[in-house]
């Protein structure tokens, strides 16, 4: 049996001495190595690829032999070779030669027998139990939601007010929802109970993988709770997903989709422009989101932040939209970041500028309905 590049790289790291010989060349990946050696469990670091955050990344308990890590913008990274893909912004293909660079360049020092041994011990990932439970989790929330639009309470109506949206609630697509009981909790502290806005994450097929959450409180206000937002744990991986609040529209010629970070920002951008959007939760994820084939011009809404990784995101997705045939622009606010602030979006624009702040506007019988008031 000829075994397959994958098999002789994961056995040219194990003969090199293991995932903490690849990850001594990242200073972050490193530091997350140091911290769980020093201290056992699953420390939390600084993000291994910008040096962001205090808490953004931590390697799973079983590192050793998978490589695993979670991060809290793009969710799990299962093995090491998707944590080199990470780091590394590129493809798993290119992270496997990377690898292989520094394992010393020559996987012809591992023998077939020694491959076969070592693909036997590998870790599978998540366990079927394990995965059945998120996707049992996933399903409850779903099935006890509604959507956001059938929302009686206001508190989708006060939440999109209070962050400066004008949208009618009753014309939001049905790709967001609502919860009236949420629960919130820390897996330390007592478990609160909440509202919460939702969106459905899914990938390029329309699979629903994850379900986002925003917690809001009894008024409608983003939930005073340390992390208002979160994503459900995933059973499978997420790279390549988003939240598609709209679907394309195709106007004379061409069919287009907007794309941005933030479910509000989107909401911003939608009233602004008229523009169809998709959420892309972070800029880790919006770099590997996927556009169907189907989709022939993307309009990427980057944020403008002090450490240029927004634009520097968009910028590779663009590029590789680009060498698929499709037709891409970036835009990103002109307005200076405010002191104090680590970056500006354009939800941030539509409040202080409203439509006047944006590059263009679509034209009315191609732009999506929100029910805004001028």
């Amino acid at each position: 049996m000829l075994e397959s590049k994958l098999d002789r790289v994961l056995a040219l790291v194990s003969a090199q001495g293991g995932w903490s010989t690849v990850y001594s060349a990242y200073p972050g990946l490193n530091e997350a190595v140091s911290r769980s050696n020093n201290h056992g469990g699953s420390p939390q670091v600084p993000c291994p690829k910008t040096g962001d955050g205090r808490t953004k990344f931590r390697l799973f308990r079983d590192w050793s032999q998978s490589g695993g890590g979670y991060h809290n913008d793009v969710g799990a990274l299962p093995g090491g070779i998707d944590v080199i893909a990470f780091v590394e912004g590129c493809s798993k293909g290119q992270a496997l030669d990377k690898i292989i660079d520094i394992c010393g360049g020559d996987l012809s020092t591992v023998s077939r027998e020694y491959v076969q041994a070592v693909k036997s011990t590998q870790p599978k990932g998540l366990n079927e139990d394990e995965k059945q439970k998120r996707v049992a989790k996933l399903e409850k929330l779903f099935n006890n939601a509604i959507p956001a639009a059938h929302d009686v309470t206001g508190r989708v109506q006060a939440y999109l007010s209070s962050r400066g949206l004008k949208t009618d609630a009753k014309t939001l697509p049905f790709t967001l929802g609502y919860a009236d009981e949420l629960w919130w909790g820390d897996g330390q502290s007592k478990p609160v109970k909440l509202h919460g806005l939702l969106g459905s994450m899914t990938d390029v097929n329309g699979n629903r993988i994850t379900i986002h959450r925003t917690f809001l409180d009894s008024n409608g206000h983003k939930a005073n709770v340390e992390k208002p937002k979160k994503l459900m744990p995933p059973p499978s991986y997420i790279g390549g997903c988003s939240i598609k609040i709209d679907e394309p529209i195709t106007g004379s010629k061409e069919t287009y989709i907007g794309l941005c970070e933030g479910i509000e920002t989107a909401l911003a951008i939608r009233e602004a422009t008229g523009m169809p959007m998709w959420s892309c939760y972070s800029d880790s994820l919006l770099e590997m989101v996927k556009i169907p084939e189907n989709v022939t011009t993307v309009i990427i809404f980057a944020d403008k932040d002090r450490s240029g990784a927004g634009l520097e995101k968009a910028q590779a997705l663009a590029s590789r939209l680009r060498r698929e045939g499709k037709v891409v622009d970036i835009y990103e606010p002109q307005q200076d970041i405010p002191a104090g602030s680590k970056s500006i979006d354009w939800l941030d624009v539509y409040v202080s500028l409203g439509k006047q702040g944006f590059p263009f506007t679509l034209p009315q019988s191609v732009s999506v309905y929100t029910g805004a008031s001028e």
